[in-house]
């Protein structure tokens, strides 16, 4: 296939960037609003981190399965689907009145995000070549990084606009509006489907998304848990904390059930392997060292990224005392360093080996910048240093070009290291990776962030959370120095 059409004309790409920037612009739309919507709807710390964290739950799990119906159904017919449920589903989160109603809104929206998302990059596949197919997949990344960092100052200058009761819900909004816009645009894409479709595995994707799910809700759990009542063992709030319905008890049911779940999981992934069924996580293609490899470097990334987004909303707004607007300003050289540099990253890649020598070393190098960056934050926030957003701006440089480093080749070169039979799902894997570690990471770093407060001011326990990223940034460089390799 041509990378024009029959006709002469290019074929239409746009409507797959503006879903793939939606997809992550939505998480951190939620990040930045956070504090709003815990103030509106009177919701606990670990309430709120599971509102932002739910979607991406879903989003993961759906990833595989819905990329296989794609590949069957027609990916231009999946994709209009699922970006007209991403703008109802936005409309209605926006129009939620109750926290239950919240948490489903978004469980949906993540499921709307996992039907459209696994098509960009089929589509990509198949109706480009050569330069104008690398060239998409270089933008694939930019766009998937820049909904990251975007929704903070968007979101954040939206929220402020109209005020704190219609802020947050007209930052919601903003999404719908922009998935409406794609999904008329999505009627001019290329319909494209598999000569050869894979099962679809409904059962390994139930199992996928439940477990997920409770994982995520019990790490969230866990940001409610009075630790100075366990610290200290007696007390009045002793009953609270050690009862039945205790946040403690809670997190340890849910971890405990997410455990059965993931034990099942493997269970059915083994036994589907040796009845040659159709499987969610196919043993062979999780055999390949590139694959674990590029899943891993984007958890890694993401739970960074997310989790850096979210605390820094909470920090910024409930610790300084900033409105979503000020909060995303505040961000906005981090978010334009994060943007520049995943534009820059193929050409650095290009002149520094290539695809897979090059951004090996690339990878390696962000690892460094992005650590020192996080270290720069870490000790602006320990020492309490003021005016500690006008220093902020030069560790958030290094920070979000770091970020940016990391993000503009990974897809690329995880992709280019794989076997070519196993580059569709090794795409919906790193995906599914990138998903859960968002996920991931507003639950983990949000708990840290949180339990910390408990015994010092904001400002040492946002200091201490940066710091403990920094144990995240070392693992992803370790991951990084074994792209490419064979053992």
């Amino acid at each position: 296939m041509e990378d024009r059409e029959p006709g002469g004309a290019a074929p239409t790409v746009w409507p797959l960037y503006v879903v793939t920037f939606l997809a992550t612009y939505t998480i951190a739309v939620a990040a930045i609003s956070a504090p709003g919507i815990q103030r509106e709807l009177a919701i606990g710390d670990s309430g709120i981190s599971l509102v932002v964290g739910a979607y991406s739950a879903t989003f993961a799990a759906g990833l595989i399965f819905f990329g296989r119906v794609g590949d069957r159904w027609g990916r231009r017919r999946m994709f209009r689907i699922g970006t007209l449920a991403l703008a109802v589903m936005a409309l209605l989160t926006a129009a939620a009145p109750t926290f239950g109603l919240l948490i489903v809104a978004r469980l949906l929206q993540g499921v709307a995000a996992a039907v459209t998302t696994p098509q960009t990059l089929a589509s990509i596949q198949a109706v480009l070549r050569g330069s104008a197919r690398l060239r998409a997949v270089g933008l694939y990344s930019v766009f998937a990084g820049s909904g990251t960092v975007a929704g903070q100052v968007l979101g954040g200058l939206i929220n402020s606009a109209f005020g704190p009761h219609w802020g947050w819900r007209a930052a919601f909004a903003s999404v719908g509006i922009a998935a409406l816009i794609a999904w008329w645009g999505a009627s001019h894409l290329t319909e494209s489907r598999s000569a050869s479709p894979l099962g679809l595995d409904g059962r390994g994707s139930v199992l996928v998304a439940t477990a997920l799910l409770l994982l995520i809700a019990g790490l969230t759990s866990a940001a409610s848990i009075d630790l100075s009542s366990i610290a200290g063992g007696q007390g009045a709030s002793a009953g609270v904390v050690w009862g039945p319905w205790s946040p403690l008890m809670m997190t340890g049911v849910l971890l405990a059930a997410s455990a059965v779940m993931f034990g099942l999981l493997a269970w059915h992934v083994r036994r589907r392997s040796v009845t040659g069924g159709a499987s969610i996580l196919p043993l062979e293609i999780l055999r390949e060292p590139s694959v674990r490899t590029g899943m891993a470097l984007a958890l890694l990334l993401f739970m960074m990224i997310g989790g850096y987004a979210y605390n820094f909303s909470i920090f910024s707004q409930q610790g300084h005392g900033l409105t979503p607007g000020q909060s995303g300003l505040v961000a906005a050289v981090l978010s334009f360093a994060f943007v520049g540099a995943s534009w820059a990253a193929p050409r650095i890649v290009a002149a520094w080996g290539g695809t897979i020598v090059g951004g090996r070393r690339l990878l390696l190098t962000a690892s460094l910048i992005q650590g020192v960056g996080m270290a720069g934050v870490a000790v602006l926030a320990l020492a309490d240093l003021e005016p500690f957003f006008a220093w902020y701006q030069i560790a958030g440089l290094l920070v979000g070009g770091g970020q940016g480093l990391m993000m503009g080749p990974l897809v690329s070169v995880v992709m280019a290291a794989v076997p070519d039979e196993a580059a569709g799902l090794t795409g919906g894997l790193v995906a599914t990776a990138q998903q859960t570690g968002l996920g991931l990471g507003i639950a983990v770093l949000s708990t840290v962030f949180m339990g910390l407060t408990q015994f010092q001011p904001m400002h040492p326990a946002f200091g201490w959370t940066c710091a403990a990223t920094i144990v995240l940034t070392a693992l992803f460089a370790f991951f990084a120095s074994r792209v490419g390799r064979t053992g």
